[in-house]
């Protein structure tokens, strides 16, 4: 096993929840927001690496710049404690190499990169992108694959076995809208790369059916986010079940998570959709920084939000 493979099966583990970009009145990033954001999701029991630039993060509305900076600011504000992936995806290669190369200098473990997301594309195009930006920047790399359309490119699974063989190749985070194809992933490379899913349905039933492959990771989770507290601490408390290989009691855990995330995640995830206007604001009522994101992201209105909000309190989970 490479060093890039075994770095990833050695330091990661547990919830790797994603940050969000808080912006200032003028419309800057607000580095002290961003900061206080960081250190309230290292309280969160269970929580072991930060993922920076993701969707949530709105990385595509922020200059290289801005991405390179939000990047340097949470290193900063972790400090070391725990690992940080950075991604570097961008639809100019060079510019990718850019934002990869800094988050390596800058001390990020991990860099994400995203197949390029506009244009003409097709197996081979993926492929050299991948290669270029690898053959360029020394660090270990996770991939994100997903067929929802925002994106606008789904690898296939030829492509991703070849990928998963690349020695700086060490983490996929898989956005599979449907579980059989999680699964089928996960058993063709599940020992070449780490094999992870935001979403805690996944994570379990992997776990109970590969538990020699299924790593014990849930990466780029937003529900970490706005479905627990440091007080009830829920996701925690399912994935120590899981560990634990206590299945009955993880299943009813996950069926909380699941319902009481359906408001925010469910039907737009099931049109192709993300949600962040709403989880962003709503992340105010739960100890970080909410706001809007930047246009064009569709901003919700108060009503909105306050009724996540109630519909969460109903659930169980009071406002901080």
């Amino acid at each position: 096993m490479t060093d890039a493979k075994t770095w990833a099966r050695t330091n990661l583990s547990g919830y790797i929840p994603v940050t969000f970009t808080p912006y200032t009145e003028s419309g800057t990033i607000d580095e002290a927001a961003l900061r206080r954001d960081v250190d309230y999701t290292l309280s969160l029991p269970g929580v072991g690496g930060l993922y920076v630039g993701s969707v949530w993060a709105e990385f595509w509305l922020l200059t290289v710049p801005e991405r390179k900076r939000l990047a340097a600011i949470v290193l900063d504000a972790v400090a070391g404690r725990v690992p940080v992936a950075v991604s570097a995806t961008h639809t100019a290669p060079d510019d990718a190499v850019d934002i990869a190369t800094h988050a390596a200098e800058s001390g990020a473990g991990l860099i994400m990169l995203w197949p390029p997301f506009f244009g003409p594309r097709g197996e081979n195009g993926v492929l050299a992108f991948f290669d270029y930006v690898l053959g360029r920047v020394p660090a270990p790399f996770g991939i994100y694959n997903t067929a929802i359309t925002e994106v606008g490119y789904e690898i296939s699974l030829p492509v991703i076995r070849e990928l998963a063989e690349r020695p700086q190749m060490a983490l996929l985070l898989s956005g599979a809208i449907r579980l059989d194809v999680f699964l089928e992933t996960l058993a063709a490379v599940g020992k070449d790369i780490m094999v992870t899913s935001p979403v805690e349905e996944y994570f379990l039933v992997a776990r109970m059916i590969y538990p020699e492959v299924a790593p014990d990771v849930v990466m780029g989770s937003s529900r970490a986010l706005f479905l627990q507290t440091p007080r009830q601490p829920y996701l925690h408390e399912f994935f120590v079940a899981v560990e634990k290989g206590q299945w009955h009691d993880a299943q009813k855990r996950l069926g909380w998570i699941m319902q009481a995330g359906e408001f925010a995640h469910g039907a737009a995830l099931r049109e192709g959709k993300t949600p962040l206007g709403l989880i962003k604001a709503l992340r105010g009522a739960y100890g970080q920084s909410g706001g809007t994101p930047r246009v064009p992201i569709p901003a919700p209105g108060p009503d909105e939000v306050g009724q996540a909000v109630s519909n969460l309190r109903a659930a169980g989970l009071d406002p901080l």
